[in-house]
């Protein structure tokens, strides 16, 4: 079934280097070559409907402004301003006429597990609205603009660079958020968890390096020594997916590197990548990113890079 793309006419030459494709509110996000970060610039106005995705989004406004409707509420986003709206988060965004922005959109994966991160979980579970009065707006607007610079530079290693910069973003936001908006109360209880959070750390990132290998929940509460309704809970506490969710986006964006980047038949690359048969990693791919391995390859491959062009399923 097709549909229908939620980007303008206009700008369609723009995303020659990937697509959108959007079911139901679900959009699926794909990534240029060799990187989890994605840029739609938009130089005319549009409308983007309720939507949401597994990437964070963050909208950076160049003339103009963009309105921004969440479940928390609207935000009229100027240029000189940022907002950040997490993962999974229901969003619309309207751009009056003569306005422009940039769009970043970036994945939550492993650089994401430091167990300082379990301070700013609440932090980073919000919308986060940063105008110019904040004392970190002109540092924070700066790094994200940076990050467009290296991205569109072509580095071979922007992808790394670029969450470097993430974690320095998002140390900045965290240090600016237990300041002023973590009670006392809130402080010692996000000490308390620290113990916690240290297992639950170990365990994620065991489950990084080994995705490939057949484990299941019970094994890793195990190595971590949780219950296994512990484990799961914290999963979605802290990840917002369940621990088979996780555990399939880790094997498909492992998948996407050795589908764009080489030429190891599609069998044996779900096989590298934990999967027990073709027709389990054909189906999980598509959930995931919204078509097949297959036709992921045929755009993002390295026979076909200089050849592609927008698709929607």
């Amino acid at each position: 079934m097709k549909h229908k793309p939620i980007v303008s006419a206009e700008e369609k030459h723009l995303f020659a280097s990937g697509f959108r494709v959007k079911q139901g509110n679900h959009e699926f996000v794909t990534y240029p070559e060799n990187t989890s970060i994605r840029i739609w610039p938009g130089r005319v106005a549009d409308d983007y409907e309720q939507h949401f995705h597994s990437a964070v989004e963050v909208i950076l406004p160049l003339k103009g402004e963009v309105l921004v409707t969440t479940a928390e509420g609207e935000y009229h986003v100027r240029a000189g301003e940022v907002m950040i709206i997490p993962a999974g988060s229901n969003h619309s965004l309207h751009m009056d006429e003569g306005s422009e922005r940039e769009l970043l959109l970036y994945e939550l994966n492993g650089a994401f597990t430091l167990k300082e991160f379990g301070a700013i979980r609440q932090m980073m579970a919000k919308p986060i609205y940063i105008d110019q009065e904040m004392a970190c707006s002109e540092q924070i607007r700066a790094l994200f603009f940076e990050m467009i610079r290296v991205h569109r530079s072509g580095a071979m290693l922007r992808n790394l660079y670029n969450y470097a910069q993430l974690l320095e973003i998002y140390a900045i936001l965290g240090e600016e958020y237990l300041k002023t908006s973590a009670t006392p109360s809130e402080l010692n209880a996000l000490n308390r968890q620290l113990s916690g959070e240290d297992a639950f750390n170990r365990a994620l990132d065991y489950l990084n390096k080994n995705y490939m290998e057949d484990i299941s929940l019970d094994s890793l509460a195990a190595y971590a020594g949780f219950s296994r309704y512990t484990l799961s809970r914290m999963f979605r506490q802290h990840t917002g997916s369940t621990f088979t969710q996780y555990l399939s986006k880790r094997r498909v964006d492992m998948a996407m590197e050795l589908l764009a980047g080489t030429r190891v038949p599609i069998t044996q690359v779900a096989l590298q990548c934990g999967f027990n048969s073709i027709a389990t990693f054909n189906r999980v791919f598509r959930d995931v990113k919204g078509c097949t391995p297959t036709q992921y390859r045929v755009i993002y491959g390295a026979d076909a890079y200089q050849k592609k062009e927008t698709f929607h399923t």
